[in-house]
């Protein structure tokens, strides 16, 4: 499950792009399928050999570094408990008289009180004058333990913390939707290591922010190159793999963020002592092998042939044959008979520059016109209106809740590291029980299920945490964290399995488009979900109860949506109705 996750990669899918597979067979004027005969070569490769999986395992790490940003604000921007700083010098007028209170308080009858937001002075017990902390702030710890410490965003600041993580998810959503193009048009590798090298720089930068503003400019940078990176070793993780085993990096993936969380924890709880600045530095600096991708990365090969750069895939192709020792022949033998001609390979290469090499000019003139091609089609039809509405209010529902429950995973327990730590070990049993209900039981089984399980947990260990019978209970401590930590696991694999469900509703034809809608809904919730935090610290049960609440109402909605598990995914809105319609009756 991926955040803030995220960007969003289902079944060979990129949000706002055509599928991959889709678009290599209509490229170049290929009559045959592109897509099977380079499948062919990666097996006559050995698909699974010392290249791919080396290469797989440094495109993982971007992953990883995904998971450290997405929630390192949890440690560098905690809440830290504060007071109004003393007063040296303190004067009111009181019936026309002008009182020194901060330094004759002993010799009149007033009373000052420093709160974590106001100076109060009382008359016995009447409150006869307040203000707002004139001085500044003391800290029960280091002021560079926290950034907000630092600079003080307390009290009618305090959101600023929880704003500084929508930056990054704002970041994250613009660097998805648009700079991943540049990939199409110059090429994979480069636009890998140039946003990979903007992320560390921008990274680091961070840790050495001098102001908020600063962070924050940084922060955005940080979250546009990280979500671009990531994206883009995912293409290259799935261009590199046979359709049969394209499922595998998803996989991975799925047990990796889970993994990477788990280190942004150790590495807090290691430099807890420290300033959030060598906390951030350390976390960034897990990015540093970036500075020698070049070396260790190679263009897509299916790319590669998408714009008919034939002598670098004959390169590659003994390049990778030599590194998994298999003989390269049979490789070149499939390329050259069902793809390339003898004359092509050696040819100067194409000048593929000033065209769109993924979008073929001639489709898109053919298909213009189609009429699921107009944006009306979402409005006109009525099962393709409700797909829409439906799906990107549960990927809102599935976002926010995931996000503001992952922010909040410290409140589990007294200890602050301990209470993230239990948050984060449900991600992998959750991870594990998707993939063993998901083509059990059917996509929408799957996702009620989970989404009633988690609801239901949510509310009841709330209920009872907050309950005037609470300490009444016998074991009412391990009841409610195990009833929260239910909750999460449900959570967890329910959003796992709406990002596959959501994926397959939409016909073939506008499935991008559907799903691009749907992302914004998404992206929506994760921009909201950090300030779960601040209403946490005024009201605890609230998140829980609103999270609780929309994760049932969620289950109501998917009533309404097919399953997709065993049937055909439809081509076009027409083909949907059919199928909804003889389902239906």
């Amino acid at each position: 499950m991926y955040v803030s996750k995220l960007i969003m990669v289902n079944n060979g899918i990129l949000l706002g792009q055509k599928p991959i597979i889709q678009r290599f067979q209509t490229l170049g004027g290929v009559t045959m399928d592109q897509g099977a005969i380079i499948d062919r070569v990666f097996i006559a490769l050995k698909w699974n050999g010392f290249y791919q999986t080396s290469r797989t395992a440094v495109l993982l790490l971007s992953l990883a570094n995904l998971g450290l940003t997405a929630v390192s604000v949890v440690f560098i921007g905690k809440a830290v408990d504060h007071k109004c700083r003393q007063l040296q010098s303190f004067n009111i007028t009181i019936q026309d008289v002008s009182y020194d209170i901060a330094s004759n308080s002993s010799s009149l009858p007033f009373e000052i009180s420093y709160t974590q937001c106001s100076v109060d002075v009382r008359n016995g017990s009447d409150l006869i004058f307040t203000s707002i902390c004139r001085d500044g702030y003391e800290y029960n710890v280091s002021m560079t333990s926290s950034f907000v410490a630092e600079w003080d965003l307390v009290c009618n600041e305090e959101s600023f913390s929880d704003f500084s993580q929508t930056v990054l998810v704002l970041g994250e959503m613009f660097g998805s939707l648009f700079l991943t193009r540049f990939a199409d048009r110059y090429g994979r590798k480069v636009s890998f290591i140039a946003t990979s090298l903007v992320f560390l720089a921008a990274n680091m930068t961070c840790a050495v922010s001098p102001n908020f503003i600063f962070y924050l400019v940084f922060r955005f940078i940080t979250g546009l190159s990280v979500a671009t990176c990531y994206q883009l070793s995912y293409i290259l993780m799935i261009e590199m793999m046979p359709t049969a085993h394209r499922a595998l990096p998803e996989k991975l993936c799925s047990f990796l963020w889970s993994i990477s969380l788990l280190c942004v924890c150790l590495v807090a709880y290691l430099t807890k002592e420290l300033s959030w600045h060598y906390t951030q530095l350390c976390l960034s600096l897990f990015a540093i092998y970036v500075i020698f991708l070049w070396w260790i990365t190679d263009e897509s090969i299916r790319w590669l042939c998408a714009v008919k750069r034939y002598k670098e895939v004959e390169d590659l192709v003994k390049k990778i044959a030599r590194i998994n020792q298999v003989d390269p022949q049979e490789a070149l033998d499939i390329l050259k008979t069902n793809l390339l001609s003898p004359s092509q390979i050696y040819s100067v290469e194409s000048d593929y520059k000033n065209q769109d090499v993924l979008i073929n000019p001639a489709m898109n003139d053919a298909h213009s016109s189609h009429p699921d091609k107009k944006l009306s089609v979402f409005i006109k039809n009525t099962n393709l209106l409700k797909l829409t509405v439906f799906s990107s209010y549960t990927w809102f529902v599935d976002s926010l809740v995931y996000d503001g429950l992952l922010l909040i995973s410290p409140n589990l327990n007294d200890d602050f590291y301990l209470g993230f730590l239990l948050g984060v070990v449900t991600e992998l049993p959750a991870t594990l029980s998707f993939c063993l209900l998901i083509n059990r039981i059917g996509r929408k089984k799957c996702t009620v299920l989970f989404h009633i399980l988690a609801g239901i947990f949510i509310l009841v260990s709330t209920l009872i945490l907050n309950t005037p019978l609470y300490d009444m209970i016998p074991g009412q401590y391990w009841i409610c964290l195990v009833l929260a930590l239910l909750g999460r696991l449900s959570v967890t694999a329910g959003f796992s399995t709406t990002l596959t469900y959501v994926s397959e509703l939409f016909p073939t034809s506008v499935r991008n488009t559907g799903m691009g809608f749907a992302s914004v809904a998404l992206y929506l919730g994760s921009t909201i979900a950090p300030y779960s935090r601040t209403i946490t610290r005024h009201v605890p049960w609230a998140p829980n109860v609103v999270f609780g609440i929309m994760y049932l109402t969620v289950t109501l909605a998917i009533l309404f949506l097919p399953e997709t598990c065993g049937h055909e995914l439809a081509q076009t809105v027409n083909d949907m109705d059919q199928e909804m319609q003889k389902r239906n009756q």
